[in-house]
């Protein structure tokens, strides 16, 4: 028997075991800069460019997402903004019932360690609960990890990343998403992680054409794909960015944008591409 959670997986994973994600869940922390103050055209292009998948909160998801066959919506569960201190510790804002409400594929959550003992520990115990609803609904669970003060050299950089994205596979993640542990750690990240790895697309401090060859140098290493956001959403033409990371995501196969028209929830269908 097929159950819904392998249905909704083939929704964002090719037949190539590979996917590419954007996120533009940024909104909640930051507001509306760097290229989000008009989330209905960002989402348009993401789709036209031909993302797989594309994560937001339930606002957006509501007000925003066209309504389209082709990529699929994961609905984050976790939040905070950076008008207060400690904006990279998240907390739950949603809840998987009212995702798969919204028409959620997948959901998504962050998990940051290194926060301290009590915040650690209720982070860990809140995945346990989401993860136990994710498996009761059969709807796929993405896990956003990071590591607050992973360590100063690149070795203890890249064992953190790794210790952290098998912690939350551990915990009933489906998909893992990790910052870049460093090329000398791709093959034993993959190897130690049994779920499909994608990498974030981070900070934005390098080229882009750097970046696309360090992408395109993770694949070749076995990561399932790339979960970006800024990367995308900052950039003068985001179509544009997604089909070109689509390419280096699923080779020769992706190249190309979308065609196809998408209609818009509360919004006219004109703002694609």
């Amino acid at each position: 028997m097929i159950s819904g959670k392998e249905r909704r997986l083939r929704r964002v994973m090719g037949a190539d075991a590979r996917t590419l994600l954007v996120a533009v869940d940024h909104a909640l922390t930051t507001g509306g800069a760097g290229g989000l103050s008009r989330m209905s055209t960002v989402l348009g292009a993401v789709v036209a460019g031909g993302a797989d998948g594309v994560v937001v909160h339930r606002g957006s998801a509501a007000t925003s997402m066209p309504v389209q066959r082709d990529t699929a919506m994961i609905v984050h569960l976790s939040g905070n903004t950076r008008l207060s201190p400690g904006g990279e510790l998240k907390t739950r804002v949603c809840d998987p019932e009212t995702a798969l409400a919204l028409g959620a594929d997948l959901v998504s959550v962050h998990v940051t360690f290194g926060g301290g003992h009590q915040e650690d520990r209720a982070a860990l115990a809140d995945l346990g609960k989401v993860a136990a609803s994710c498996d009761r609904l059969g709807l796929p669970l993405l896990v956003m990890t990071y590591v607050a003060g992973a360590g100063e050299s690149p070795a203890e950089r890249g064992a953190a990343v790794i210790h952290a994205g098998r912690a939350v596979a551990e915990l009933g993640a489906d998909i893992v998403k990790v910052a870049h542990p460093g090329t000398e750690h791709l093959d034993e990240l993959v190897a130690s992680i049994e779920v499909p790895v994608v990498l974030a697309g981070g900070e934005a401090e390098s080229g882009w054409e750097e970046y696309v060859a360090a992408a395109k140098d993770a694949i070749g290493h076995g990561v399932a794909g790339l979960c970006v956001g800024r990367r995308v959403f900052g950039s003068p033409d985001p179509a544009a960015a997604v089909a070109e990371l689509r390419a280096v995501v699923h080779g020769a196969a992706g190249v190309g944008m979308r065609s196809a028209g998408t209609e818009q929830v509360g919004t006219p269908a004109t703002h694609g591409g």
